[in-house]
């Protein structure tokens, strides 16, 4: 039974009388499911289920708002929380300082997500449906990050700190409290309370800026509405249950940018004049003004660092990284680059091949070779086709959503020693929201839990990430979310089906949730203590491995109908297809991390001009692809407008070290109890404390390696 629809039973049912159903019925996705009490007359299928009374051990500890003032009420408590808790810490006397009055409250300060409201106040910004609520959310998020940023510049505050740190009861704390300690001392100093008061306030001014309009950015990339109308001829190639799930009265197949409709036209759509409609629109058309935002706010980041001592935001950003120096990434990347040049050239001399050929298959004469960007990825899925028999649409018939999920969180369960159990009753933000209880095998002690927010709608966080909700403190466990924008089922109950690249994303997102939930010690992953941007991926990207493994292909593979796993036949196809392509790949990764280190460099480009101007050098002469007229996927790079900025290198900087940890512990047996407790222990538990290099050591037993970085790519290898 479910116990909120007895508060409802008066209302009507569902049909044609109910004023929501309507809407509901036909856009499913962008309606506004409303609390009970906001819509009465609505019928039980229009409104979320009430709230269940909160228990500390079987639910975490959120009860969502449901109108604006809640959110600013709730603004107003942590403001006042906040400034009494510096207040208070500013207070002790330096000779009666002691790790519990001094660092302990600023590890837990009212504005960090150790505290429920951070979360339940902001979170909403990224999913809720409905708009006043992620507008005030948004505010929310940041009247907290400058709450955070002004707190970092009280010199009172940061006196008594310092004063606390040079004691013999600080010099004497154990390796994890004095890691706080220390990191609360250097966020001080990184802050700028050497600063003049007026250029402190300035430093806070354009902290603030940054801010509103990385906020700007995202709100742009979410509520876009774009949408494009096509004559099914024009979608050649397409499944016919996509093109019937998105067919209009008139007959035209609506298509959104969202990345269900996107990716299968990039791979699957052989009317070239199409899918270039599509990447025009995406790079040249939507997302309102975010390109000029991008040029305001690498500007704004310039101006940071040069306040702070810096000669570049990326010298500021990773001088806390492994990488320490954009000379040390410039010596990880620029070889890499030469090594993998050759290759990519061979890659993309291959699809232009494909190309002629195929165009001359369909009676076009003397066609142009040339490759441009909507022809890469139709013409790598036909080379994965015609030459390896890798056909992507019938590998997803193998991948149900449901399967897929199901078996990952199996695997995980057995190589971290954990327990999921779904929690059925809880307060949703939608429908379709999942929550889960984690909790330790062993002692049955609870570990944590996480939300599964899977399918694309109107106003949600458009990619796919991982929302750490609430962190570690006391008996409070932590709470991860998963944001994903992976396909729905079909309006005729066809289930959802998986490309494998989104079974490897799925997979890569949940190994960020364990390190979320598994990282030990009350204040582990906070400010304080934060993993490094260019390791942070390094875990999931691991685990990607398990998507490749025969083992686990056989596991997570199953026909939506005839039950039948993956075929021998197919599935060594898809091995043997795996490094295809792989140089052209990674040139394309390069190319994105040099943009996002250029544009946070010494001379960050001034206008949206100047950024088309780069990307329009850049592409080609990295990637080996030629910028479309005016095209910039600057446009939607949500990565440099946020806590990315001048950290994606740090994705191909990690894949390094990932690959180096899967061939020394994994390789063997992937599915080792005593290698996954080895990893969950030496590399998730430690989360953001000490030096992650030296975690990294301990668990190779050496220092870090390229080698089996290349040879897993086929790098150099002749």
């Amino acid at each position: 039974s479910i116990p909120f629809l007895a508060a409802v039973t008066t209302r009507m049912p569902s049909g044609a009388d109910c004023p929501c159903c309507l809407e509901r019925n036909a856009n499913l996705s962008a309606f506004t499911f409303l609390p009970a009490n906001l819509r009465p007359e609505a019928c039980t299928l229009c409104v979320l289920p009430t709230a269940p009374p909160l228990d500390a051990e079987m639910l975490p500890p959120f009860v969502w708002p449901t109108t604006v003032g809640e959110i600013e009420a709730a603004v107003k408590e942590v403001e006042a929380a906040s400034l009494k808790m510096l207040d208070e810490v500013a207070s002790v006397n330096p000779s009666n300082a002691t790790f519990e009055t001094v660092i302990e409250p600023l590890m837990a300060s009212p504005h960090f997500k150790t505290n429920p409201l951070i979360c339940q106040s902001k979170f909403l910004q990224h999913c809720s449906t409905d708009a006043r609520l992620r507008e005030a959310a948004e505010k929310a998020g940041i009247a907290f990050a400058s709450l955070k940023s002004r707190g970092k510049t009280r010199k009172d505050v940061y006196d008594v700190v310092k004063a606390y740190s040079d004691t013999a009861e600080a010099k004497a704390l154990d390796e994890f409290k004095s890691h706080f300690v220390n990191s609360i001392v250097a966020s001080f100093e990184a802050s700028g309370l050497g600063l003049s008061p007026s250029d402190q306030e300035t430093l806070q001014d354009l902290k603030d800026k940054d801010t509103a309009i990385c906020n700007e950015y995202k709100k742009n990339l979410s509520e876009d509405k774009t949408e494009l109308f096509f004559d099914p001829s024009e979608l050649t190639g397409m499944d016919a249950t996509w093109i019937s799930d998105r067919k209009q009265d008139d007959g035209k197949v609506k298509v959104t940018l969202k990345y269900p409709d996107i990716i299968p036209i990039n791979s699957n759509c052989s009317v070239e004049n199409t899918r270039k409609a599509v990447l025009l629109a995406r790079e040249v058309s939507a997302f309102k003004n975010n390109l000029d935002l991008v040029a305001e706010g690498i500007q704004l980041r310039k101006q940071i660092a040069e306040l702070l001592g810096y000669e570049t935001f990326s010298a500021y950003a990773v001088s806390s990284r492994m990488s320490g120096t954009p000379q040390n990434i410039d010596n990880f990347l620029l070889p890499l680059q030469e090594k993998v040049a050759k290759g990519a050239l061979d890659d993309m001399k291959r699809l232009s091949e494909l190309k002629v050929e195929f165009l001359k298959s369909q009676g076009i004469e003397n066609p142009e070779p040339k490759v441009n960007a909507w022809d890469t990825g139709f013409y790598h899925s036909m080379l994965l086709k015609n030459d390896y028999g890798v056909d992507h649409e019938k590998i997803k018939q193998y991948f149900p959503l449901d399967h897929v999920v199901a078996v990952t969180m199996e695997i995980y369960q057995e190589l971290l020693s954990l327990v999921f159990t779904e929690v059925e009753e809880f307060d949703r933000w939608h429908p379709d929201v999942r929550l889960f209880r984690v909790t330790d095998k062993a002692t049955s002690e609870r570990v944590g839990f996480f939300y599964l927010d899977l399918h694309p709608r109107e106003g949600k966080y458009g990619h796919a990430a991982i929302f750490h909700l609430l962190k570690r403190w006391g008996s409070q466990s932590p709470v991860d979310c998963m944001m994903c924008n992976l396909p729905s089922p079909s309006a005729d109950g066809k289930p959802a089906l998986l490309r494998h690249s989104n079974v490897v994303t799925f997979f890569h997102e949940f190994g960020h949730i364990m390190h979320g939930l598994l990282s030990e010690g009350d204040g582990n992953s906070t400010t304080y203590a934060k993993c490094p941007r260019d390791f942070v991926e390094a875990p999931s990207q691991m685990l990607e491995n398990w998507c490749w493994t025969q083992r686990g292909l056989k596991r997570l593979a199953k026909h939506h109908e005839s039950g039948e796993s993956l075929p021998d036949d197919l599935l060594q196809s898809m091995l043997a297809a795996k490094n295809v392509g792989v140089s052209a790949g990674m040139a394309r990764q390069l190319y994105l991390g040099r943009l996002d280190l250029t544009i946070h460099g010494s001379d960050p480009p001034k206008n949206a001009a100047g950024l088309q101007e780069l990307v329009d050098r850049l592409r080609p002469a990295i990637s080996g692809v030629e910028n479309p007229e005016n095209a910039n996927m600057l446009r939607s790079f949500g990565h440099l407008m946020n806590q990315y900025a001048s950290a994606y290198y740090g994705y191909m900087w990690a894949e390094v070290l990932s690959s180096d940890m899967f061939s020394e512990v994994f390789e063997a047996d992937p599915f080792s109890k005593e290698s996954g407790l080895k990893y969950r222990k030496q590399v998730l538990a430690p989360g953001g404390v000490g030096k992650i290099s030296d975690h990294l050591e301990k668990f190779l037993g050496r220092e870090p390696s390229q080698a089996a970085f290349l040879k897993a790519r086929g790098i150099g290898v002749e």
